[in-house]
């Protein structure tokens, strides 16, 4: 299967749940013959109905055979690991695990934190040159893609500098040339940089498709012998692991001094407290940048939602500053990606990458990192063209699902989408169909059971494991005289009615709803009355439904005659054959055996006379 985008539907195992519809924050899936599938304009690829689907049909695109093959074909991959490894593989240390993609083949193992580290400095200087303000990280490519096609007036604002990955990977090629590069990490988005990255990012695997590489050509960390030559290249990373977690990239932006990362002072520092989320208020550092004057707001925000709640109120923001917003698409960061293995609180996750960070290495590839250029270019990614509709459109699509006044529309939410109107708006779309309606297929489903009692000629009724009626047609009521036709025209349906205390003959009802039985036919005298009683399980020891005539009506005693007068006849006929097939048995054994006695004496006594044969027929 050649599969372009990062996620997919296998129709064979979507189940009409609406579940990823409802979890989608911009409503990217079209329903259409029983199945939901990703429309790619409309997606912003945050995954979040790839972790949602009860039945695995969200897939992600795994290219764990394409490096594989890759690999084996002898080409000279470095894995560029996100910085969330940290959480990922906490209970790993850094040299086995390096150890463990070199024997996969890996030609070495260098942090994205690097690519971070550059990302913080030029985001630092691109932001000290803006006028006041509200601007936005670039690092998440779900948020970039969910400003791009939803909120594109705002696409100058997004600062032009590359992701992480797409800066290390630029770098990597120029300090190691005739190389390609891996990332490692827990989004599946990223997947998407490989289609508007160039020649700069040739593979991407998730954190889970790593571990099915391992598994594959069978390394095991519990066996790996690291040595001195399995560390990090070219250098070990600093401050840019913070990344990983909400408020990391404007920790690293903060503290980043003249394209040095000082790291050390976070390993000692209490300023990593798990619990800060946003940062006000801090201006950079005024040696290297004359902006004392310029009033600063750095913020964060993280998760889909609450990324689009700040998008929806850009001009609420005071117009007299200018505020750098950190924007992610995984509420707590990159350590809640969709692709991460274990399961654990971002806070959890914080403090493991917290706890990890190392002083970075001082060397002359630093010099290198911080001058290479990696201003970026997000117009691939086209505005999506929502169409416009009026209440008038919405309102008439609506009837189609039997919603013709405010009355009807219950919001209930079982379609998928927030309130009617939006599910109108998907009817318009045809992203949605009808059948998707809950309360439409429920009255649907009513009706057609309605009509179809109705226009029985036997009574029907069906009960539920309380022997309470759930419902009955009025030819039930006829049925059973002209008190219970009373009844049921006070009462139509006799919904709630207690047989226990209206049928003399309740039991066979008992027994179907607590037996194996799954049906049971009798008939039945009660008083001068006579039926013919059939019951059945609608759901096992949940309802049955019983169908009951009246034996002394003339339709159903001609019926009967008619019937049973067919079941002699068959019985007859069944009888006859099988004598028949026993005379004509009897008779070809007798024949064959006298035949035999002739044949034998006409041997003896006169070879030359022809024999004499006998021929029996019945």
């Amino acid at each position: 299967m050649n599969i372009t985008y990062p996620i997919y539907t296998e129709k064979n195992n979507c189940q009409d749940c609406y579940k990823c519809i409802k979890v989608c924050p911009v409503k990217a899936i079209k329903f259409e013959d029983y199945s939901a599938s990703i429309t790619p304009e409309r997606c912003i690829w945050c995954g979040a109905c790839v972790e949602i689907c009860p039945s695995n049909a969200k897939k992600v695109r795994n290219d764990v055979d394409t490096v594989i093959r890759a690999l084996k074909n002898g080409e000279k991959i470095i894995v560029s690991l996100a910085p969330s490894y940290l959480s990922e593989f906490s209970d790993i240390q850094s040299d086995t695990l390096i150890s463990l993609f070199k024997e996969s083949g890996f030609f070495g193992v260098s942090e994205t934190a690097l690519g971070a580290e550059l990302v913080a400095l030029k985001a630092k200087e691109w932001f000290a040159s803006r006028d006041n303000g509200v601007y936005f990280s670039s690092c998440c490519p779900t948020t970039v893609q969910l400003v791009r096609k939803y909120y594109p007036q705002y696409s100058e604002n997004i600062s032009p500098i590359a992701s992480p990955v797409e800066a290390h990977a630029t770098f990597l090629k120029q300090y190691y040339p005739d190389t390609k590069v891996c990332f490692v990490g827990p989004c599946i988005a990223k997947k998407t940089e490989l289609n508007y990255l160039g020649n700069k990012l040739d593979y991407v695997l998730t954190f889970r498709e790593i571990q099915e590489l391992f598994e594959t050509l069978g390394v095991d960390p519990e066996f790996q012998r690291p040595d001195e030559n399995d560390k990090f290249i070219p250098m070990k990373a600093g401050i840019g692991n913070l990344y990983p977690s909400d408020g990391g990239m404007l920790k690293c932006m903060m503290d980043i001094n003249n394209g040095m990362p000082d790291v050390k002072q976070y390993v000692s520092d209490n300023k990593l407290s798990a619990t800060e989320s946003e940062q006000k208020n801090r201006a950079f550092d005024d040696t290297a940048y004359d902006i004392q004057s310029i009033p600063n707001e750095f913020l964060t925000v993280s998760g889909v939602e609450n990324v689009r709640a700040v998008l929806e109120d850009v001009d609420k923001f005071d117009k007299n500053k200018k505020y750098f917003i950190e924007i992610l698409g995984c509420s707590g960061g990159c350590v809640m990606g969709p692709a991460t293995i274990k399961k654990a609180s971002a806070l959890v996750k914080r403090t493991q990458v917290f706890d990890n960070i190392t002083a970075s290495e001082d060397n002359n590839a630093y010099k290198k990192l911080f001058n290479t250029n990696i201003t970026a270019d997000f117009t691939n990614i086209t505005a999506f063209e929502r169409k416009s509709y009026t209440q008038k459109d919405i309102i008439e699509i609506l009837k189609r699902v039997n919603k013709v006044s405010e009355d009807d529309y219950l919001n209930c939410g079982g379609c998928g989408y927030d309130n009617c109107k939006a599910f109108g708006t998907a009817l318009l779309d045809g992203l949605a169909e009808n059948d998707m309606c809950v309360s439409y297929m429920r009255r649907l489903a009513r009706d057609k059971t309605n009509i179809l009692l109705k226009k029985m000629p036997q009574g029907v009724v069906i009960v539920d494991e309380n022997l309470k009626i759930i419902q009955a047609n009025e030819k039930f009521a006829i049925t059973l005289g002209s008190e219970m036709e009373e009844l049921y025209n006070i009462k139509p349906g006799l919904k709630g009615l207690d047989i226990t205390k209206e049928l003399s003959f309740h039991k066979y009802f008992s027994s179907v709803l607590n037996s194996c039985n799954d049906i049971l036919e009798q008939d039945i005298r009660d008083g001068e009355n006579f039926y013919r009683l059939s019951v059945f399980s609608v759901q096992d020891h949940q309802q049955v439904c019983g169908i009951i005539e009246n034996m002394h009506a003339p339709e159903v005693r001609k019926d009967v005659v008619l019937t049973r007068t067919q079941d002699v006849i068959k019985q007859n006929m069944k009888v006859v054959q099988q004598i028949a097939f026993l005379l004509g048995e009897n008779a070809s054994y007798t024949e064959s055996m006298l035949n035999s006695i002739v044949e034998s004496h006409s041997d003896i006594n006169d070879n030359d006379n022809e024999p004499i044969t006998f021929d029996i027929n019945v």
